[in-house]
């Protein structure tokens, strides 16, 4: 491990004596710099020393800063819009799935990869409470919504987890209604075979 460290600090030396030669590289900030020291010592250690070590020597903003650059460049364009897009126009629960689990589903993406993503890289960009219950909405089946018009239920009118009681209820009378079909179905099928 001594040795590891050692060649990592003689890799960072280079990397800024590199930079320091380099008038160019001066000019841009410390991002190249960075760079050069992640290059060259990524293959001496683990991630997770390296970064201790960045954030040690340069901060954690400046390191904040050139991961979520990365970020950005390696991103396609338009991140954010494609995956709020999806999540209104696409995202549908499965039949297998409960409510539960499809709002949990789409909680986490809300926070944790909305959040991350360019351009702000903050909890400003994720959706709120009324977007994501359109989403949860527009994603249940079309005889849960006509149930839920039916009834005068107004989603928008409630807060997020009256809605998802609400569908539970849905699920379940689904379900309860569900067995009563299929015993009906078996009894006639059985019918049939008899005679």
């Amino acid at each position: 491990m001594v040795i590891l460290v050692s060649k990592k600090a003689d890799d960072v030396v280079h990397a800024e004596t590199t930079v320091n030669n380099h008038p160019a590289y001066g000019a841009v900030g410390h991002a190249p710099l960075i760079l050069a020291g992640l290059r060259t010592a990524v293959t001496n250690a683990t991630n997770r020393e390296v970064l201790d070590y960045l954030i040690k020597a340069y901060g954690p903003d400046v390191v904040k800063d050139l991961l979520n650059e990365v970020v950005k460049t390696l991103l396609p364009n338009k991140t954010l819009q494609c995956v709020k897009r999806y999540l209104r126009r696409e995202a549908r629960k499965p039949v297998d799935m409960s409510v539960k689990q499809f709002i949990m589903h789409i909680y986490c993406i809300n926070t944790e990869e909305i959040a991350r993503c360019p351009p702000a890289f903050d909890q400003g960009q994720c959706l709120s409470d009324d977007e994501i219950i359109d989403i949860i909405f527009w994603g249940t089946p079309k005889s849960w919504q006509c149930k839920m018009d039916r009834q005068g239920f107004d989603q928008l009118a409630k807060t997020l987890t009256e809605v998802v009681e609400f569908m539970e209820h849905i699920k379940m009378s689904e379900d309860f209604d569900g067995n009563k079909k299929v015993a009906a179905v078996t009894e006639k099928g059985n019918k049939k075979e008899s005679p």
